[in-house]
């Protein structure tokens, strides 16, 4: 039985999504289940309740930039089943709200687990090589030059419509990842929050061995899955529609290491993978349909669609791509060796920090990722 196009992305989509859904069920089970506690600090203990409204005193603001150095976080060890402590630098602790990343957290730390828990004993050296070979595909210093090379495809018209097809939905999954979901759902990364969790001690082996490769970002949707299926997706679906099945794929394979690459290596929760992926795949459908769009409309302008100015071969152009990816492999490879965040009030905070960043200054000479110095700043 043959069938259409539409009908095998329609198929292709909905069993992502049915595993997602499979995947979001899994229940947690009780040898995995994170406890809810506080961050605590050298020979500190925990209380069971609050400390009593009349001995705690208030804390007045040293000066009138509403940032305190050094803040004594001792006082307030204890919290309720709504909040927990938030302490940065800010004129006094203030209890901070739940986020949906906070919920997803609690929600999924059982499948997540048990997730990291299979990757973690794959790892070796061969296993973590591939891998960031795979993450790579997904970061901006491949995605961008792939993106430059493809505003040139555009000018070609045997080449317009994967030109075309990528940006789009390279452009699609930036808005709905970057511009959408990661400032909606704040989710924390896990070498961060799992830090008082009983899978801390095997998780942080695994983080180190895997390089401790670290983001400046939040965590959900993984921004890498994401970028590997919009491109994998919309090169899929031109393939798909110029017969060329034994290449298309090619992509969705490559785009599946770059998800698992993102778990293997430990600077995202599987769920934020899984996320990524199904919204990557969202981005390279609508990529794909307005590039048929955008060529229609091409060849409606006499001029624009008799353009074929590059002529670059395919192997020209494989040859680019292979050294854009070999670029984005060689940054991989030294980011363990980069600064990190110095913030440590909640936990002792593993992101990239902003170093040498006229966006994000020093903070009384202390560099901080992109989420703290916002915060820090009063604009989170």
């Amino acid at each position: 039985m043959n069938y259409s196009l539409k009908q095998k992305c329609f198929a292709f989509m909905s069993a992502v999504l049915l595993l997602f859904a499979v995947m979001s069920c899994v229940p947690v089970y009780a040898d995995v289940i994170a406890p809810a506690q506080p961050v605590l600090n050298a020979g500190q203990e925990v209380e069971t309740s609050l400390p009593d409204a009349d001995t705690v005193t208030e804390t007045e603001p040293e000066s009138e930039t509403g940032f305190v150095a050094d803040y004594d976080t001792n006082e307030y060890d204890s919290v309720d089943d709504d909040a927990v402590l938030y302490s940065t630098y800010s004129e006094t602790p203030a209890e901070k709200e739940k986020t949906i990343g906070d919920k997803l957290d609690e929600k999924c730390y059982g499948f997540d687990v048990a997730v990291y828990k299979f990757f973690g004993k794959i790892q070796n050296k061969v296993t973590l090589f591939i891998a960031k070979i795979f993450t790579s595909i997904g970061d901006e210093n491949f995605v961008i030059p792939v993106a430059l090379l493809c505003v040139l495809l555009c000018f070609d018209k045997r080449a317009r419509k994967y030109g075309f097809a990528v940006l789009f939905a390279i452009a699609a999954g930036t808005i709905i990842v970057n511009l959408i979901l990661k400032p909606e759902i704040l989710r924390i990364r896990p070498y961060n929050t799992l830090q008082n969790t009983p899978v801390w001690e095997q998780y942080s082996k695994w983080y180190a061995a895997a390089g401790s490769l670290s983001e400046s970002d939040y965590s959900f949707p993984s921004g890498h899955s994401n970028s590997a299926f919009e491109m994998a997706t919309a090169m899929f679906l031109c393939c798909m529609a110029d017969k060329k099945k034994k290449i298309a794929w090619i992509f969705p394979v490559i785009a599946l290491g770059t998800a698992c690459s993102r778990i293997m290596v430990m600077v995202h929760y599987p769920t934020d993978v899984i996320a990524g992926s199904v919204a990557g795949i969202i981005a390279g459908v609508i990529g794909f349909l307005l590039a048929k769009l955008a060529c229609l409309a091409c060849e409606k302008i006499k001029f624009v669609d008799k353009i074929s100015v590059l002529k670059m071969p395919v192997a020209l152009i494989a040859v680019l791509t292979v050294v854009f990816l070999g670029v984005s492999v060689g940054k991989l490879m030294t980011e363990s060796e980069e600064q990190k965040c110095a913030y440590n009030a909640e936990y002792n905070c593993n992101n990239k920090a902003r170093v040498d960043d006229e966006k994000y200054p020093a903070i009384d000479g202390e560099n901080y990722c992109k989420i703290h110095w916002k915060q820090l700043n009063g604009e989170e």
